[in-house]
């Protein structure tokens, strides 16, 4: 059971290969516990089992974490305040959105998402939120539960594909919150998967930055008069000590076409590029135009 809640307050490099970054410098990081938020005490542990044992809790518990006015009779109301006394569902990725169960809204164990990461830290994803697009959205926290209580370390918003996952990374000493979304054309021929970057600031999660982690487009060549080109993407990313090495490659192809005098159906270049996202107060700043932008159309 619950009791007594209470808040507290680069350089890019070009034409450099895969295992040329994975020779780049690990920068040594320690492992440093981000300061909580808010704490709620929880039922002490037996002696047996220690006190820095990691708890695992159930969503309506997590919710009396989040939001302290949380009745699970009753439900949420779209004007609650979270534990930082900021209303949950006042952000501006959120306008549009609606409860397709009304107000207030009871929860269901399936409204959220939590996934696990090192050392008991849980990314926890409320999807109260319905779009007209699919997407879902809601309040999104970082958090662990260990021992007699439970802490958040920050507390955001997010909107995305109901499939989103989150996990957590280490860049220098602070922990940061990343979000994998995949979107795919209604045919699923056509895919794009990204990554959200979130930074705990002052006991917000703040979007720094979004990038492409993998993409393809099928655009008219430019370069071969009645053919097509095929862009793909991938990206390899890197923690480090001061920011996030990124490795973007974009390979071209022409695809195949049905018309037999034309050269079609054969590799055109792969072309290799990184670019770093520094940490710089409440954002990460690119080094360089992220590489799509770049290359796909010239071909």
């Amino acid at each position: 059971m619950f009791f007594g809640l209470f808040c507290l307050f680069g350089t890019a490099i070009v034409g450099c290969s895969a295992a040329a970054v994975q020779q780049d410098r690990q920068a040594e990081m320690r492992d440093v516990t981000p300061v909580s938020v808010c704490r709620m005490k929880l039922a002490p542990v037996s002696p047996e089992r220690g006190k820095a044992v990691v708890r695992d809790l159930d969503p309506s518990q997590w919710m009396e974490v989040m939001v302290p006015n949380y009745d699970d009779e009753k439900g949420i109301d779209p004007t609650s305040l979270d534990c930082t006394g900021n209303y949950a569902f006042a952000n501006e990725s959120m306008r549009g959105g609606a409860s397709d169960r009304g107000w207030p809204r009871k929860l269901d164990a399936d409204d959220m998402t939590v996934n696990a990461g090192p050392n008991g830290m849980r990314v926890l994803w409320l999807r109260t939120l319905k779009f007209d697009d699919g997407e879902e959205g809601g309040p999104l926290a970082l958090a662990r539960a260990r021992g007699d209580s439970a802490e958040i370390y920050g507390i955001g918003s997010f909107r995305g594909p109901k499939g989103s996952t989150f996990a957590t990374a280490r860049v220098g000493n602070e922990t940061i919150v990343t979000a994998e979304t995949k979107e795919c054309s209604p045919d699923g021929d056509a895919c794009r998967k990204r990554n959200v970057f979130f930074l705990p600031r002052r006991g917000r999660l703040i979007e720094g930055a979004t990038i492409d982690l993998d993409r393809t487009a099928i655009v008219p060549s430019t370069t071969q008069r009645g053919l097509y080109a095929q862009y793909h993407l991938s990206t390899d990313v890197t923690y480090q000590k001061d920011g996030i090495l990124l490795l973007e490659q974009v390979s071209v192809r022409i695809t195949p076409s049905e018309v037999p005098d034309l050269d079609s159906d054969r590799e055109l270049r792969t072309v290799e590029f990184s670019r770093f996202l520094k940490v710089d107060r409440d954002t990460l700043f690119s080094s360089n135009e992220p590489l799509w932008e770049r290359v796909v159309g010239r071909d």
